[in-house]
């Protein structure tokens, strides 16, 4: 894409990436599906770019950055100005590349580099792609809503709501560390796959696609409405899924403050007033002693509207919502009654369905990990990123979990076969590191 821009099509190599995600995972994505799944991970995608969309913008950077470096190696006596690569058709004919013509704020900014080549610092196609996919999620949002007014299957609150839940799920899978799922490294821990039926699950519940054919009675609660869209299951609390996922992330923070030495106590009394509150985990940290409630919510319940509202404003919205709403009232009333309260901190660890989680429990889970990081002799980046993608993966794997056990989701229509055998686990890795959406095939 560097080398030859817009001049050459890429349309085939964006259908082959289509085709492979829909044999690795068994979806047939449509339209609104693969052109999010074609946004970065942090904009809600899957980090499946499209080289169509993003030829024009490498190529061009690429040429800024050739005559940066040519004009250092040679005089211009040797490169007149009519040899500039700027003067060359291909960068030309990337310029003018029709996908790229409802970006004017891209444009603007090439043009400014145009005129004034020497402020160039080498970045524009990371700056400028992420403005192009910026321009593209909201383009994307809007179609997605007008094509849901124009089916003509919701109207007026029915409609307004699902717009807002279509923006709440986008938005969600955008938070901070909500898509640590979606990556890992080659020595992880072989019991951080996901089965074929986990995989697909996930993905459909993030691509906004139904995860059955047709609706069914909850396998969970035997009264529900098992929807395709598993609307149902994630609101669901009958069968125990939601307290198993719920103990995993308690037992994964817990693993890390106590590789940081901060002693945690799990689910033991800690407050002198009573005995009934018992925090998911308590410890002392510089003098302070800190309650740690952990708590997972569903941001387009039917029955809270406003969590989706939440969710649609901002990443993490649903979880800021439930834990001032339900957590911070929990614990304000005991702390107050403590002979010192300001010697505690309760801080309240909300995550949603996607993966997002409210800002204080970033804050609070970072505090932890550079913690472990400090006394296991690793940076404390990697032992962020190790740490939530423990927790986002427990938590993808949970939903999907839930989904499947309530009947939901047919799990013998989420296996996919692979050329040698059939896929037994699904490991998940994004462009940019090692990529491998498939598991281990295994003989017949």
């Amino acid at each position: 894409m560097r080398a030859v821009g817009a001049v050459f099509d890429f349309a085939g190599i964006d259908l082959a990436t289509q085709s492979c995600l829909a044999t690795i995972t068994g979806i047939e994505t449509d339209a609104s599906a693969w052109a999010l799944a074609s946004l970065p991970v942090r904009l809600g995608g899957l980090g499946l770019h499209s080289c169509s969309d993003t030829a024009a913008i490498a190529h061009i950077a690429a040429t800024f950055d050739g005559e940066a470096c040519l004009s250092s190696l040679v005089t211009p006596y040797v490169l007149p100005q009519a040899m500039l690569l700027v003067e060359d058709d291909t960068f030309l004919a990337s310029l003018e590349d029709p996908r790229l013509a409802p970006f004017d704020s891209v444009l603007e900014k090439i043009q400014d580099v145009l005129q004034a080549r020497d402020n160039y610092g080498g970045r524009g196609q990371k700056v400028w792609s992420a403005t192009v996919h910026d321009e593209r999620r909201k383009a994307l949002l809007d179609s997605m809503s007008e094509e849901l007014g124009r089916s003509g299957q919701l109207q007026g609150s029915a409609l307004a709501l699902k717009q807002v839940q279509i923006r709440a799920r986008i938005q969600s899978c955008s938070g901070q560390q909500a898509s640590a799922w979606l990556y890992g490294n080659a020595e992880a821990d072989p019991r951080l796959w996901l089965s074929p039926a986990e995989l697909a699950v996930a993905i459909r519940l993030r691509l906004g696609l139904p995860i059955a054919p047709l609706p069914s009675i909850c396998r969970l609660c035997g009264t529900g409405s098992a929807d395709v869209d598993g609307v149902h299951a994630r609101s669901c609390f009958s069968g125990g899924r939601r307290t198993r996922m719920h103990n995993a992330l308690r037992d994964i923070i817990a693993d890390f403050a106590r590789r940081g030495l901060l002693a945690p106590a799990v689910e033991r009394p800690v407050f002198s007033n009573t005995e009934r509150k018992r925090p998911d985990i308590s410890y002392v940290r510089d003098g302070t002693t800190v309650v740690l409630d952990v708590a997972v919510t569903f941001p387009l319940q039917p029955s809270n509207p406003q969590y989706a509202k939440r969710a649609a404003e901002k990443p993490g919205g649903a979880a800021t919502a439930y834990a001032t709403a339900v957590k911070e009232g929990k614990y304000r009333g005991i702390i107050d009654n403590e002979p010192n309260p300001r010697e505690w901190l309760a801080v309240p660890l909300v995550v949603d369905t996607f993966g997002a989680w409210c800002p204080g429990a970033l804050t609070e889970l970072r505090q932890i990990a550079r913690k472990s990081a400090l006394r296991e002799d690793r940076t404390a980046s990697a032992a962020c990123q190790d740490f939530f993608h423990q927790l986002s993966f427990q938590v993808a794997q949970g939903v999907a979990r839930i989904v499947i056990s309530s009947g939901g989701a047919r799990p013998d229509e989420a296996v996919h076969p692979v050329a040698g055998g059939s896929v037994t686990a699904s490991r998940v890795f994004l462009p940019g590191r090692t990529c491998s959406l498939a598991g281990q095939p295994r003989s017949q």
